[in-house]
């Protein structure tokens, strides 16, 4: 076997080794000793220093946001369900300029049903589903919108006659209808007829209440039989039920007696009546003794 050359056998590499080995504990307990000391001193600091960044950037960033996102509703945040084609406001806009949302607080523990009572208020709301916080503090409000069936005919002792929009509880809504669509709803025709209410409450004539009653039910069969207008008949010093009639856009009529839900004894129910008619009861009939036609 060949002997390695010399160069590769000098100790002095090894000395070399040694020294380092001998070196290092000097500057590795120093690194160490260090690292303990450390965190006795930042244990101080940091605490201190993350209170004082904290608090700057609270004061630069946190309050604002804070008091954008749960002080105050804007308007931006409100999202309702979307409305009928009919309802020309925009309800979001008319509620919070019209009350005091804009003072309220989303941590208010009251706040939904506060809500709640605001768009409540709006004539064109029947019923508030619900109101949801979600994410960001928006606002979810579910509605239930009222229904137009007919339009009321009245003479205004300063602008004249013309015609008001009530729902089929016979409550008053927004006159938000060009006249051409008028066409389009039966006509109330009652003698003296003006509504004693606010938007949004009932008209204030039992007369119209009644009709409007009647209305709800016929409103989807208008086109259907051709009809017109619902109208009061008889005397109500001799019938303190409201009696009632229908006419057709030809002037043809049919007695209908008392408004569904009323029926005197010896009357046939509403539904009874529509049917008759559905089925094509002769003009002029008095309905509330449909059972002769069937």
């Amino acid at each position: 076997m060949s002997e390695s050359p010399p160069s590769e056998k000098r100790p002095k590499l090894i000395r070399r080794k040694r020294d380092r080995v001998a070196e290092e504990p000097s500057t590795t307990v120093g690194w160490v000793r260090g690292l303990i000391a450390a965190p006795a001193v930042l244990s101080i600091l940091w605490p201190a220093i993350l209170l004082v960044v904290g608090y700057a950037a609270w004061q630069t960033w946190g309050a604002d946001y804070y008091a954008a996102t749960w002080h105050g509703i804007q308007v931006q945040q409100i999202s309702v369900t979307p409305p009928p084609d009919y309802v020309r406001t925009d309800i979001v806009e008319s509620v919070y300029s019209e009350t005091a949302m804009k003072d309220m607080s989303l941590l208010d523990t009251q706040v939904t049903a506060k809500v709640a009572s605001a768009f409540a208020s709006h004539p064109w709301v029947h019923r508030v589903v619900g109101v949801r916080k979600k994410a960001k503090g928006q606002l979810d409000v579910r509605l239930d919108y009222r229904l137009p069936v007919a339009m009321v005919y009245v003479v205004d002792p300063k602008t004249g006659p013309g015609f008001l929009v009530v729902d089929g509880e016979g409550t008053l809504l927004p006159s938000d209808f060009a006249p051409s669509e008028t066409e389009n709803y039966l006509h109330i025709i009652v003698p003296g007829a003006y509504h004693t209410g606010r938007l949004g409450t009932p008209f204030g004539d039992t007369r119209v209440h009644s009709a409007a009653l009647l209305a709800r039910l016929l409103a989807p069969h208008r086109e259907e039989l051709k009809l017109q207008s619902i109208g009061v008949h008889g005397d109500l010093h001799q019938n303190p039920v409201v009696q009632l009639e229908i006419a057709r856009e030809d002037g043809e009529r049919w007695f209908w007696g008392s408004p569904p839900g009323e029926e005197a004894n010896d009357e046939v129910p509403a539904l009874m009546k529509l049917k008759a008619l559905l089925a094509g009861a002769p003009v002029n009939s008095d309905l509330r003794q449909i059972q002769v036609l069937q």
